[in-house]
């Protein structure tokens, strides 16, 4: 009896807890949230400062 107490609150939680989910998902964000157009993307990536350096090449992925 104990073990089917303890399944019947695991399926309660996650029932509620994914319709909490559905609930959230389902409201609108702010339109002030939205980030608007990127003006010109490549003079942003080139002009990067800042960024840290790799202290080691990864090969992992090799494609012939």
């Amino acid at each position: 009896m104990r073990k089917i107490a303890l399944v019947v609150a695991a399926v309660t939680v996650f029932v509620l807890i994914g319709i909490a989910t559905w609930i959230h998902v389902g409201t609108p964000t702010p339109t002030s949230a939205i980030a608007g157009p990127i003006g010109n993307a490549p003079v942003m990536t080139t002009g990067a400062k800042g960024l840290p350096n790799s202290l080691y090449d990864d090969y992992d992925i090799v494609v012939h």
